[in-house]
This record gives structure tokens, C-alpha cells and sequence, in this order.
């Protein structure tokens, strides 16, 4: 081997330990969708890198056979098309709180079936590559094809994340965005510099600053994250409110609403299930949040213990007061096949047009809250069966 093969395999190996150490320390956080696909791409990018470094110490070789070459070339032009698949379904998630669906995830996988393909049928026809019979690899009629493919694959991830930071009403989320699109061309980058110059090697080192880039962003937004329900903290909520409170209402005529709410008769669910099903209703609680302020454009934040805020948009107190009993509904469907019935009390305030102060906001929220306890009838909880099999109810005044 040659000293400028040496380096390049030095160079991937490198990366790879680097990848590792991101993958250890992405452990220590909490376990999310969100987390599981970084893994994913950490995993998919070290073997990328193990691939590439292999295929040097392999390549022109007799002492390895041919078919060896072929399977390790294979591999690593997967494994290119794979990553920006996993990219893509990170930067789903982290964006916007959702997962492609089966279709969407089926039409993703395409380009790295097709590479898969190409690359394992050019044991016969040679159409990405070649193998001589002394083990030397040579690139095939259609091996920018296969480079191609990736390539628009990343311009992709890159483009729609740059848009939607564009069109983000978050502060928050335009920053992040704006980031990760950055962070999303610099592979594109160090492709196109192979291209012009191929005796540079840079893209691994790239993919590897952007991971880097990626994991940090990712580790300081989970200081902002609620470990158990996965909802924005109180922390990042008070960020989030002091941002829109300082944008202009909507031309549209929405203004700015803050939901207070808590979880009825929470005290009971701990007594009678113990305290880990309590934190199960917290959690079922969170979904359904996350699912109805999803589909509104709304944000959803655990405030403490059983206390919950909505900060969304609404036309006027009317369109306010329905978005609440959607949000109510919505936690008690939840509770559908739960031993106990879960359910919140909510009150809203809306911005004023001299309200600057957070704080003073969630008050007023919080002050609706109580009022409506205050105002509505005596409640019911219950349990739907108990120990011996038999339906249970319990009476308790309203808190």
C-alpha cells in the first residue's frame, strides 16, 4: 500500500472512532424516536467509513479474491443511499414532531433499493463497477449514476430543511433549521470536491463535523426536553412564549392564546395504582397533546408535576373555548382501555396588546383554570375495575 492509501484509510478509521464516541455519549440520553434515527445514521455512516477503509487495504490485493471486492463495494454504495434515508426521517422528526407514514417511508427506500441493485448486479454486467480477475477495482459505465443518486438524495434533506427554517413562525425553529441545512450540505460539498478533484478525500471528515454539529444541537435541546413525557420543559417554554408574545398577531386577524390545564383527580391515579402509573397517565397525557396540537400548529410543554400549557393561535375566544374541548376530548379518548378515566380541566387567556410579560400571561390562564373548577359541578372519579373484578366509583369534589 501506498502512503496516500494509508492516510485515506487512517483518515476513515479516524472518523469511525469519532462516530463511536458520538454514539456513546447519544446513549445517555433519554430513549426517543428522535434519538433511535441519530443512532441510525451514526451506525449506517461508521460502516459507510469502515467499508471504504477496508475496500483500500483490500483493493488490488491478490491475496483477497475478487467476489470479496465486489461484496465490500457493494456495502459501501448502500450504505451511501441508506444514510440520507435516515437523515431525512431525523430531520422529519426533529422539525416537526412526526414520522413519515408507511408510503412516505416506502418511496424513501427506493433510491437505496436501486443502488442495491445496480451495485450487486455489476457482478455480471459491470454497470457501476468491475473487478479484474487480479482483484483491481474499476469504476463501470454507470458509476455516476450510483454517485448521483445520494448526491440529490442530500440537496434534498438540505432544501426542504432550509425551507421550512424560512417558513418556521418559531424563532427557535427557524434557527434550527437554518442550521441543519447547513450542517446537511457540507457532505454535499465534499462530494463535489471529490468530483473535481479525485485525489482529495474529504467527505468522510465532513459527514463527520456534521454529525458532530448535529449530536451537540441535538444534547442541548435535550436540557429543554421534559425526560419523562418528552414535551417541551417549563424552561423552553418560557423561551417559546417570550418569543411569540413579541410577534405581531396574525394577518389573518389570530391572536396569541395560552392554555393552562391539569390532570383531574391526579392525586387518586397515584394513591390507587402507585406512583409509576401515575407517571404512564402523565405520558398518555403527552401523546394526546402532542396528537391534537399537531394536527392546530400549537405547542404543547409540561409546566410540573400534572400541569400542562398549550400556547397556540386562534380567531377569537369562541374558536379558543372549541380548541380547549378538542384538547379535553382528546386526553379522555386516550384513556380508552385504562383502568381509570383520565381527564383535564383547562382555562385560556389571550394576549393583550400590552401584554410583554410571560409570566403574567400564564397567571391569567392559570386564574381561568381554577375559576372553572370553581364553577363546574362535582366530578366523578373512576375506577373502572378493581381488584376483585368489580366496577368501582368514587365520588370527590372538584380540586
Amino acid at each position: 500500500m501506498t502512503g496516500e492509501k494509508i492516510m485515506y484509510a487512517e483518515l476513515n478509521i479516524v472518523c469511525v472512532v469519532i462516530l463511536l464516541v458520538l454514539a456513546r455519549k447519544l446513549r445517555m440520553a433519554s430513549k426517543s424516536i428522535e434519538q433511535t434515527y441519530l443512532s441510525l445514521l451514526l451506525a449506517v455512516l461508521s460502516m459507510m467509513f469502515l467499508f471504504d477503509a477496508f475496500w483500500v487495504v483490500i483493493n488490488e490485493n491478490p491475496v483477497f479474491p475478487p467476489i470479496l471486492n465486489y461484496l465490500v463495494n457493494t456495502a459501501f454504495f448502500t450504505s451511501t443511499a441508506i444514510a440520507p434515508y435516515f437523515a431525512a426521517c431525523y430531520l422529519r422528526i426533529t422539525l416537526t414532531n412526526t414520522t413519515f407514514d408507511m408510503r412516505e417511508h416506502f418511496i424513501l427506500q427506493i433510491p437505496a433499493v436501486i443502488i442495491l441493485m445496480l451495485s450487486a448486479s455489476s457482478v455480471g454486467n459491470g454497470l457501476i463497477f468491475t473487478v479484474s480477475a487480479d482483484n483491481v477495482y474499476a469504476r463501470g459505465p454507470l458509476y455516476y449514476f450510483q454517485f448521483a443518486i445520494p448526491l440529490l438524495y442530500m440537496i434534498l434533506d438540505s432544501v426542504v430543511t432550509l425551507i421550512f427554517s424560512l417558513r418556521a413562525q418559531s424563532e427557535q425553529l427557524r434557527k434550527r433549521g437554518l442550521l441543519l441545512s447547513v450542517m446537511a450540505v457540507l457532505p454535499v460539498l465534499g462530494s463535489v470536491l471529490e468530483t473535481v478533484f479525485p485525489d482529495l478525500s474529504i467527505v468522510c471528515a465532513f459527514l463527520t463535523v456534521m454529525m458532530v454539529s448535529i449530536i451537540f444541537n441535538f444534547q442541548q435541546r435535550q436540557i429543554t426536553k421534559d425526560t419523562l413525557t418528552q414535551l417541551s420543559n417549563r424552561y423552553d417554554l418560557m423561551l417559546y412564549l417570550d418569543d411569540q408574545i413579541q410577534m405581531p398577531d396574525y394577518s389573518d386577524g389570530q391572536a396569541l392564546y395560552v392554555m393552562f390545564a391539569d390532570i383531574d383527580y391526579f392525586k387518586s391515579i397515584n394513591d390507587h395504582f402507585g406512583h409509576l402509573e401515575g407517571d404512564h397517565a402523565l405520558c398518555h397525557v403527552a401523546e394526546a397533546l402532542r396528537t391534537v396540537c399537531r394536527s392546530a400548529n400549537a405547542y404543547p410543554a409540561r409546566f410540573g408535576g400534572d400541569e400542562f400549557v398549550i400556547v397556540f393561535r386562534s380567531d377569537d375566544d369562541r374558536g379558543a373555548a372549541s380548541f380547549r374541548r378538542e384538547v379535553q376530548d382528546t386526553v379522555f379518548a386516550r384513556s380508552e382501555g385504562l383502568p381509570y378515566r383520565l381527564s383535564l380541566s383547562a382555562g385560556y387567556a389571550r394576549r393583550g396588546k400590552e401584554d410583554s410579560n410571560p409570566s403574567l400571561l400564564l397567571e391569567r390562564a392559570d386564574e381561568q383554570l381554577y375559576e372553572e373548577k370553581r364553577m363546574r359541578p362535582s366530578r366523578e372519579f373512576i375506577l373502572r375495575m378493581s381488584d376483585d373484578g368489580a366496577k368501582v366509583q368514587q365520588s370527590e369534589a372538584a380540586r
